[in-house]
C-alpha cells in the first residue's frame, strides 16, 4: 500500500466529516471513488474512522517528513470544516462543494477565502459614571440622652440664675406693707401715743422701736420733741430695756448704758442708739419729719405720727467710752 501524505489524510477526515453530517442529517450520501492510487483501499474502508478530537492526534504522526502547508490552506480546510458544523446544528445537507473545498489547494497561488470582518466593538457610553461619594446618613430626630442631660443642666443654671436675681432686688428693693416691720407705722395722733415729757418711753413691739419725748440739755445742746429709738443695741445687736431706777437704757448683754434720748453713757457699745424717721401730718395735710441729723421732732397734740422704720439713722459715734 502506497504512503498517504499529510494532507491527503486531512483531505480524507474533511471529506468524511461531510459525509457524516449528510448522513446524520438524512440525505444519501454517494459511494466515494478515489481519484489516485493513494486513494483509500477497500482494507482501509473497512477500518472505522477515529473520532475527530482523537482522529488528529493519530494521523499528524507520519513517518516521512511533513510538507509544511500554506496558511491559504489551513484557513480554506478550516472554513470548510466550519460549513460542515453548521450545516449539521441546522439539520440540512452539506454543501456538495464542502469536499472539494477540503481538498488542498496544490498551487501556492491559491486565493484565500475572505475573512469575516471583525465585529466592531460596542460603543462606549460617554455619559460620566458618578463617584461614589460618602454615605449621607440622615440624623436622628429623636432626643438623645446626652442632649436631654445637656439641657436639663442648662434650664436648671437659668432657673437658679433667675432666682438669685429675683432675690437680689427683692432685698434690695424692699416692699414691705404698712404695719410690717421696714414699712410705715401709723401711731394715732400725737395727744394720743405720746408719753409725758421727760418721762418713761413707750414701747412698740411690731415695730421694734421705743417712742419717747424729751425736753433735756445734751452736751450743751438743748433736745426737746418726739423721737422713736431703735430697740437694738449698737454693741451686738442685744434687745436692751429700760430701767425705772435709774431712768435710762441698759443692755443686759454686755452692760451699754445709754439716756432716755438714746445717747451714749457707758459700755462697749460705740455710738449712741440708732433712731427711726418720724413724720407729723397736721390737719391741713401739712407734713414734717425727723431731719438727717435725727434730732427731735416738735409736734402739735393734733399731728398724725408716722414711724417709717424703712428709715433708720445711724446714732452719732462722736462718743468717749467709759
Amino acid at each position: 500500500m502506497a504512503k498517504r501524505t499529510p494532507e491527503e489524510i486531512k483531505a480524507q477526515r474533511e471529506v468524511w466529516l461531510a459525509r457524516r453530517a449528510a448522513r446524520e442529517a438524512g440525505q444519501e450520501v454517494p459511494e466515494e471513488k478515489p481519484d489516485s492510487p493513494a486513494a483509500v483501499t477497500e482494507s482501509e474502508k473497512a477500518q472505522p474512522l477515529a473520532e475527530p478530537e482523537s482522529a488528529p492526534a493519530e494521523m499528524l504522526k507520519p513517518d516521512a517528513p511533513k510538507r509544511k502547508r500554506t496558511p491559504e490552506e489551513i484557513r480554506a480546510q478550516r472554513e470548510a470544516f466550519l460549513a460542515a458544523k453548521a450545516a449539521k446544528a441546522a439539520g440540512q445537507t452539506a454543501p456538495a462543494k464542502a469536499a472539494a473545498a477540503a481538498a488542498p489547494d496544490p498551487t501556492p497561488a491559491a486565493k484565500a477565502a475572505p475573512r469575516p470582518a471583525p465585529a466592531k466593538p460596542a460603543a462606549r457610553s460617554t455619559r460620566p459614571v458618578p463617584k461614589a461619594g460618602p454615605v449621607e446618613t440622615k440624623a436622628d430626630p429623636s432626643l438623645t440622652r446626652r442632649e436631654f442631660l445637656n439641657y436639663a443642666w442648662l434650664a436648671s443654671i437659668a432657673l437658679f440664675s433667675v432666682e438669685t436675681v429675683g432675690l437680689s432686688l427683692w432685698f434690695a428693693f424692699p416692699n414691705f406693707k404698712a404695719g410690717q416691720f421696714g414699712g410705715e407705722f401709723r401711731i394715732g395722733t400725737a395727744s394720743e401715743v405720746v408719753p409725758e415729757v421727760n418721762s418713761g418711753p413707750i414701747p412698740f413691739t411690731d415695730g421694734k422701736f421705743w417712742l419717747v419725748n424729751v425736753d433735756r440739755e445734751v452736751d450743751g445742746e438743748t433736745r426737746q420733741g418726739v423721737l422713736a429709738i431703735y430697740k437694738v443695741c449698737t454693741h451686738l445687736g442685744c434687745l436692751y430695756e429700760w430701767v425705772p431706777m435709774t431712768s435710762r437704757f441698759e443692755c443686759p448683754c454686755h452692760g451699754s448704758k445709754f439716756q432716755l434720748t438714746g445717747d451714749y453713757i457707758a459700755g462697749p457699745a460705740r455710738r449712741s442708739l440708732d433712731r427711726f424717721v418720724i413724720q407729723a401730718v397736721a390737719p391741713d395735710g401739712t407734713v414734717r419729719e425727723t431731719n438727717a441729723e435725727g434730732e427731735p421732732l416738735e409736734v402739735n397734740p393734733e399731728d398724725e405720727l408716722i414711724i417709717d422704720t424703712g428709715q433708720r439713722i445711724l446714732g452719732s459715734s462722736d462718743i468717749t467710752p467709759a
